[in-house]
């Protein structure tokens, strides 16, 4: 039967393997090791975590290790930024010009076009709710049904209404990827949370 090791014996044989890896290796351990934390604080902060304790933990590192932990917090804020959301758009914003990751002005024409985006597609979804009310309304009129009898319909009951939200959709998660990939400093397609 094999031997059983304690937490401390496998954390030293870690430990002397770390010793005999290349300098490349040691570096690449590092960047991973500061990706977690940056991608850790991140998500962090987007589920709560004030402002000021993201930049507190940001501030733990320094050096090469900084920029690595900045650069990888900043890709997933900006990963997390889902089409309509625009309280997660705010907050994600707020976050990015703390941390310095973007150019004041960058931020402001990034976030500038999404809000735009934004707006398109929320009146793309309300133009089509408008137009299956309507579809919907003449086939309760057809069936006697109207005037009190109906407030209003709600486009969500429609069979196939969500495949239809899909649809519409689709070219806005497109267009989104590609905003978030500029932000991010990253060729467009490198960034698809958002689906």
């Amino acid at each position: 039967m094999g031997e059983i090791k304690s937490a401390w014996e496998l954390a030293m044989e870690k430990v002397d393997k770390l010793g005999k890896l290349s300098p490349e290796e040691l570096r690449q351990h590092k960047e991973d090791r500061c990706r977690e934390v940056g991608e850790g604080l991140a998500e962090r902060y987007l589920a709560g975590l004030p402002l000021r304790d993201l930049k507190l933990g940001l501030g733990k590192s320094q050096g090469e290790e900084r920029g690595w932990v900045v650069a990888a917090a900043s890709r997933w804020l900006v990963a997390s930024i889902e089409l309509g959301d625009t309280e997660r758009l705010s907050r994600v914003m707020e976050a990015l010009e703390a941390i310095g990751s973007r150019s004041g002005e960058a931020l402001s024409d990034a976030r500038a076009g999404i809000e735009a985006l934004f707006e398109e597609y929320r009146e793309a979804n309300q133009k089509r709710g408008r137009e299956v009310e309507v579809a919907a309304r003449g086939v309760l009129h057809q069936l006697r049904i109207s005037g009190s009898a109906i407030d209003s319909v709600n486009p969500e009951v429609v069979p196939g209404w969500k495949r239809e939200l899909d649809q519409i959709a689709r070219p806005y998660h497109e267009r989104l990827s590609g905003l978030k990939a500029s932000l991010a400093g990253l060729p467009a397609g490198t960034i698809a949370k958002d689906s």
